[in-house]
């Protein structure tokens, strides 16, 4: 291994390092020559310089060997650190794609230039302080939607501080910090949250919460959509006396948070099982759909409910409920049955060898709205057997 010595790149992030530097610690990552390190070490009290190169470790303790504030560590990323936040982390890291003739460790990144920034990313909120910054180089060489999907995955708020154009490439520097819903969920004590799914009026985050991985559903700051994460906490504490949806853990103002249920969707799961087990999945949705008409709660979704019924261990868990409204005509169980007698779906099912005839269903659900009692209900049932 060589040492990177400073260009275009480190100089650019070089006049931000000044500029960001004039605080208690710093981290810099990928240290090479030390040029970072020891240009933050001038204005903060205590920074650490860290490289996966111990050519470079050497290099950079020999150029720095006369401040007192700094130290070197030979890390693969985080790999060497104690647990302790920074108020800076520099990072100029491996932003080049691949190709067969350049092998270099410090210039390439994996196929879309991006491999080495993603994996810094997946851990660097537990390093950094709740109001601090990241510098980080990228190049318009790599793939921005690559790098962008990561930084908000891991709820990141991103700026652009500047670019440079050099030969072939811009050089962008980038600053982050935490984002205010991250500050929020470390505020909980929530540990390594994660963008999980995006709904059309929240942010679906997964997490670890006590030792049990859970979910958090957060309304989108965009949406108008009043009340919704209220409405959905209030009906969760209902039905799961039921054991219907996911287990609620905790709620607050635009913020509720279940056990995670890690599975798959009704549509998945059906292609991927046997009669035998869709059945029993299928009857299990009839039984939490009449409970619910029972309850006089009508869930509005059930008529295309492909991203509301996760499987899991041939449990099915109905999902989202915060459109969910008390009403004295609920519709839960004959809108599962339109959604099974729809063309897509119904075709699926009957390469399962599963038929159910659209005629009957309807003349079976009809009778079901007209007596909505568990007689007519377990007509319905019996159809799944015929």
């Amino acid at each position: 291994m060589t040492v990177y010595l400073p260009a275009e790149d480190s100089f650019l992030l070089q006049k931000y390092v000044k500029k960001y530097s004039n605080v208690n610690s710093i981290l810099d990552i990928g240290t090479g020559s030390g040029i970072q390190a020891i240009t933050a070490a001038k204005n903060a009290k205590k920074v650490i310089g860290i490289d996966i190169n111990p050519e470079a470790i050497k290099y950079a303790k020999n150029q720095a060997k006369s401040l007192s504030n700094v130290k070197f560590i030979e890390s693969d990323l985080f790999s060497k650190i104690l647990k302790q936040k920074f108020d800076l982390i520099i990072f100029n890291p491996p932003y080049l794609p691949s190709e067969e003739h350049v092998k270099d460790i410090a210039l390439v990144s994996g196929k879309t230039g991006t491999n080495v920034s993603i994996k810094f990313l997946e851990k660097a909120a537990d390093y950094l302080e709740e109001n601090g910054t990241i510098l980080l180089i990228t190049s318009s060489l790599a793939s921005k939607s690559k790098l962008n999907d990561s930084i908000e995955k891991n709820l990141f708020v991103s700026k652009e501080l500047e670019k440079i154009h050099i030969f072939f490439e811009d050089i962008i520097l980038l600053k982050l910090t935490k984002s205010s819903i991250l500050k929020k969920l470390e505020k909980e004590k929530i540990i390594d949250p994660k963008v999980f799914d995006h709904g059309k009026r929240g942010v679906i985050i997964k997490g670890k919460y006590r030792n049990k991985i859970v979910g958090i559903k957060i309304k989108k700051e965009e949406s108008y959509a009043q009340g919704t994460i209220e409405i959905e906490a209030k009906f969760l504490k209902i039905l799961n006396k039921h054991n219907i949806g996911p287990k609620l853990v905790m709620h607050k103002n635009n913020f509720l948070m279940y056990e995670f249920v890690n599975g798959k969707f009704i549509e998945e799961f059906v292609k991927s099982n046997n009669k035998k087990n869709i059945l029993i999945v299928l009857k299990n949705v009839y039984e939490q759909m009449y409970k619910m008409d029972e309850l006089g709660i009508n869930k509005f979704e059930m008529h295309h409910p492909l991203k509301h019924i996760i499987i899991e261990k041939n449990t099915p868990v109905l999902i989202d409920f915060e459109r969910c409204r008390h009403t004295d005509d609920p519709k839960n169980v004959s809108q599962f049955c339109d959604f099974l007698i729809s063309k897509t779906f119904n075709e699926l099912l009957a390469t399962k060898d599963i038929l159910i005839k659209k005629e009957n269903m309807i003349e079976l659900a009809k009778n079901y709205k007209k007596n909505r009692n568990k007689k007519s209900f377990e007509l319905i049932l019996s159809s799944l057997n015929s």
